[in-house]
């Protein structure tokens, strides 16, 4: 009897923390960590300043919120977007494919973990890491498991896994050239595939042509 009400509140909290993540992030984007303050960011969220601390400590604490919205989403939605998947490059695709719609949906909010992240305590920052190695990872099992399966040549999936995640910021930032150009479903597979086509096995090409081949009308 008490999952109804448990689930309002579950929810109810959901969308406070939602609310704070989005004016911290308008906040941040124009004023600066240093500048902000918490009750700067009550009016912008415009809810008390009691809330807000029912949610943080301190202003690292509203920082981090940001950081976390954005690695959580990539932790739930990256091996969601992967599942049901048996061939290793289409699971990477559509992962890789979470990984930029993420970015996409939160842009002010990667560029602040790029500008701001530096003020984070040393445990906050490690854990931030954390989060972003346990998503990154999914990638780097993928392209071993393609390499495993005969489909890219050898190479060092750590390295290619990261150099991915970069690509996926970038829709970030460097939005004000891309986003006038294409969709994100189209950036990320136009990266994806210029990424693949220099490594993918050339007798399997024609079988991955819809994953290997950038679209022609975006050059």
């Amino acid at each position: 009897m008490t999952a109804g009400p448990e689930a309002v509140r579950a929810a109810r909290g959901e969308w406070r923390r939602s609310q704070i993540v989005d004016a911290a992030t308008a906040l941040l984007s124009t004023q600066g960590y240093h500048q902000m303050s918490v009750n700067d960011l009550a009016q912008e969220a415009g809810i008390s300043v009691g809330t807000v601390y029912q949610y943080v400590k301190n202003k690292e604490d509203i920082l981090l919120l940001v950081m976390r919205d954005i690695l959580e989403a990539y932790r739930h939605n990256v091996p969601r977007a992967m599942e049901g998947f048996d061939d290793p490059l289409d699971r990477l695709s559509s992962g890789f494919g979470a990984y930029c719609r993420v970015v996409d949906s939160r842009r002010a909010g990667t560029i602040l973990a790029y500008r701001e992240s530096s003020t984070l305590a040393k445990d906050a920052l490690s854990e931030m890491k954390s989060l972003e190695e346990e998503t990154t990872g999914l990638l780097v099992t993928c392209l071993r498991e393609c390499v495993e399966a005969g489909i890219l040549h050898e190479h060092d999936s750590d390295t290619l896994a990261w150099d991915l995640t970069m690509l996926a910021h970038m829709w970030s930032l460097k939005h004000w050239h891309f986003g006038s150009r294409m969709s994100i479903d189209e950036y990320a597979r136009l990266q994806f595939a210029v990424v693949v086509s220099a490594i993918i096995h050339q007798e399997v090409t024609t079988r991955y042509e819809y994953l290997a081949r950038p679209l022609h009308r975006l050059r």
